[in-house]
């Protein structure tokens, strides 16, 4: 008899491992599409009072660093979340990258350290009167990290593990627009608010639509809104999120120069997202199930992005200043 050999192939290592980790926990192009459009809005409704008095809208360095300091934040928040969620990732999801051995605590602890001091020189690009304001969602994140420094409450009440999680994105904004507004010696404009609220109904949805599943994607010990409060009203909750963020979104937009065409924008754009989740409540299958995420964020994507993009319709655009 001959022995017929068996290749297996070996799992990466090194720069191979952390790609392969990145593709599971953290995919690049997604990422870096939210972080653009989260920048984007937050920089373009920082300059509404400028836009009032006929400048064009400015996207310059400080811009493109709101854009990268986002998507470094968003990083290092996945960073602790494996650090925090270990123990509980290792009982319900030992198939995830950190608990089969892909990466390790420890390198990825090495990378969040380079991160966050990636974050501090590009935070202080403008001045360090801008930069000041990125230690205010730093420090909320490492509070976050700790899990408020309340765990075990934490765990028992996820909604307002939710909420509380989602309210440094309040933060983010807020940071980003004093990348323009301490620069120039501006105020806050009240078009942030608004933005504000965009970022609390879009990064809510996220977390809500992607934690709606279907009966037999449920796993022990795992909470989901769909297990919690129940398929259809996780749904509903979901679309009222996204109809809050639209709403915004079309204030926002208007603000700063858009039209009828930017409301009909928002209202087609959350209109898809109800009939989306029509679907899967009418049909609840793993399929439609992973559709909800593609819903939350290709919405997120539009009513973000598109405010920038109205805004610079309607009053030009500034390369660079």
């Amino acid at each position: 008899m001959v022995a017929e050999a068996v290749s297996v192939a070996a799992p990466p290592r090194g720069l191979a491992a952390f790609r392969a980790y990145l593709a599971e926990r953290f995919p690049v192009p997604v990422t870096a599409m939210l972080s653009i459009a989260t920048a984007a809005a937050s920089y373009a409704a920082a300059q509404a009072a400028t836009l009032r008095v006929g400048d064009r809208l400015v996207l310059d360095v400080a811009a493109l660093g709101g854009a990268l300091l986002v998507f470094l934040f968003l990083f290092h928040l996945r960073v602790f979340d494996e650090h925090k969620d270990f123990a509980h990732d290792s009982a319900t999801r030992p198939d995830r990258p950190v608990q089969r051995g892909l990466i390790t605590l420890g390198q990825l602890k090495v990378a969040g350290a380079i991160t966050l001091a990636l974050e501090a020189a590009i935070a202080l690009q403008p001045g360090l009167a801008a930069g000041w304001w990125w230690v205010l969602p730093v420090g909320y994140s490492v509070l976050m990290g700790f899990e408020f420094f309340a765990k075990a409450w934490m765990e028992r009440h996820f909604v307002v593990y939710a909420i509380t999680h989602t309210l440094v994105m309040l933060l983010v904004v807020l940071a980003i627009a004093a990348r323009f507004t301490m620069r120039n010696a501006d105020g806050f404009p009240v078009e942030l608010i608004g933005v504000g609220v965009m970022g609390l109904a879009s990064f809510f949805s996220v977390d809500v639509l992607r934690k709606t599943w279907a009966p037999e994607s449920e796993i022990d010990g795992v909470d989901s809104w769909s297990r919690l409060i129940g398929l259809r009203s996780a749904a509903v909750l979901g679309g009222a999120l996204l109809a809050i963020a639209g709403a915004a979104a079309s204030w926002v937009g208007l603000r700063l120069g858009g039209g009828y065409g930017w409301i009909a924008t928002c209202a087609a754009v959350t209109a898809w997202g109800f009939w989306m989740l029509r679907g899967f409540v009418a049909d609840p299958t793993v399929k439609r199930e992973k559709l909800l995420q593609v819903v939350a964020g290709v919405h997120l994507l539009v009513v973000w992005i598109g405010v920038a993009v109205v805004a610079g319709i309607a009053h030009g655009v500034e390369m660079m200043r």
